[in-house]
């Protein structure tokens, strides 16, 4: 059997015609072990295989095998559809008489299945990015907390410079979450972080599915499970890689001191980037530094410096913040979604993935887990630890109800800060003298 003189056999088009959980088409190709696809944009059938039939007709007459060829693109908008590659269309006479055959091939059977029902293709409704600016103001209305707003704000940043700012709201569905952004999240955070983020957009998916708007077909039904997982602490190779590199790559003090502080404190990204010059004083014959906190109140808390801090020369760098009558210990613009960490985390991503270090679950936070290990190897006590890294304790008798809530900074000092000894828990110790040197470098001022 044949039209227009073009067999089937001979035609060999690609429908690759699939449905999605809720219902919407996919045109499909996999090639080179990598799995693509693109709405067809409407849950009718018959629609759907005209569409896939154009596609097909498309990649016969380029005389291409889609499983192999790599530079090609599919555009769609919704209703047109174009293919193309750098074989700039060619062939199109035979292009025509393939999509003639395909388009009378499927009209027979949209005649048998649906007789006179008309062919209807979903248009496309709101972009991602219009989406995203109009649910900002009721997401700052709502009763989440501030950080909690910030942090949404940025997980659909990130998911719009993902998919596109031109990205068809129809076309977000679990799929999308699930095969796209799910797996690129996931090369930079934990599973337990991912969780976190996707909580962000199953509400802003929630938002968009209200029968108000009906910008994506339903809500988000796909879920994370993500038990017992933590980041790593850093190994003794870990912390000689990071080390050894750091006077190497570090650029700005910034990037070279929040690394240093973030060994020896223990302190959360934020914290440490978010740092004022006034910050570090001395106190009760001490020389402290104040980390204000992001997290719990039990966070904001003043520390005793440790003696390796000022053999690398933080103090000189401090004075000269102070001589400049900086207010900011380091040079960062704060961002509204991320904080003041935002600069610091984006340094620190590329520094680790540029030395090597490709563990999802070693992270800045790791010198978090790293130093409540040590403590941990150390003997050193619950509460004593806890004020330390700011961490909130549980209360109890003993540390609630009995004595001062805080201990003081001579006990601090004794019972954690000189106890601190990176060369007796995992037999290594930063190179002070390369560090030092590379520290008198920088243009404090800058």
């Amino acid at each position: 059997m044949s039209l227009l003189g073009v067999t089937y056999a001979q035609m060999k088009l690609y429908s690759r015609l699939i449905k999605s959980r809720h219902g919407i088409y996919y045109f499909r190709i996999q090639q080179h072990g990598i799995d693509r696809r693109w709405s067809l944009g409407t849950r009718d059938p018959i629609a759907a295989s005209i569409a896939a039939y154009k596609i097909g007709a498309k990649i016969t007459s380029m005389k291409i095998d889609p499983t192999k060829i790599k530079g090609w693109t599919l555009k769609t908008d919704g209703i047109n559809l174009e293919l193309t590659t750098e074989d700039n269309d060619a062939d199109r006479e035979s292009a025509q008489i393939a999509l003639e055959a395909a388009l009378e091939k499927i009209s027979l059977i949209s005649q048998q299945h649906l007789q006179t029902k008309p062919v209807e293709v979903q248009a496309p409704t709101l972009s991602l990015a219009e989406a995203i600016s109009e649910y900002t103001p009721a997401l700052f209305e709502s009763n989440q907390k501030e950080k909690s707003k910030r942090m949404a704000l940025s997980v659909l940043n990130n998911l719009k410079l993902l998919l596109g700012e031109n990205f068809n709201m129809s076309e977000l569905d679990d799929y999308i979450i699930e095969d796209i952004w799910l797996e690129a999240r996931l090369k930079t955070v934990t599973r337990t972080t991912a969780k976190r983020d996707l909580s962000f957009i199953r509400g802003f998916v929630a938002w968009a599915a209200d029968r108000k708007r009906n910008y994506v077909p339903e809500k988000l039904t796909f879920a994370i499970e993500a038990k017992g997982e933590n980041y790593e602490y850093f190994s003794q190779a870990d912390l000689k890689n990071i080390f050894d590199n750091l006077p190497v790559i570090a650029e700005n003090p910034m990037e070279f001191w929040v690394v240093i502080l973030g060994l020896y404190t223990g302190g959360r990204i934020g914290e440490i980037a978010g740092m004022r010059t006034e910050h570090v004083f001395e106190k009760s014959s001490l020389q402290v530094m104040r980390l204000a906190g992001t997290k719990t109140d039990a966070s904001d808390r003043i520390i005793p410096m440790h003696k390796d801090l000022i053999k690398l020369g933080f103090l000189d760098y401090v004075e000269c913040r102070h001589k400049a009558k900086k207010e900011l210990l380091f040079d960062i613009s704060i961002s509204q979604q991320n904080g003041p960490g935002a600069k610091a985390s984006k340094f620190f991503t590329g520094f680790k993935n540029k030395i090597g270090i490709k563990d999802g679950l070693k992270v800045f936070h790791s010198f978090r887990h790293t130093i409540t290990d040590l403590m941990n190897q150390a003997s050193i006590g619950d509460k004593a630890g806890s004020q330390y890294t700011g961490h909130s304790l549980e209360k109890s008798v003993r540390n609630g109800n009995y004595g001062r809530k805080l201990l003081s900074l001579e006990v601090m000092q004794v019972e954690v800060v000189d106890r601190i000894d990176w060369l007796k828990y995992c037999s290594w110790e930063p190179n002070f003298e390369v560090l030092k040197k590379r520290a008198s470098e920088f243009d404090a001022v800058r």
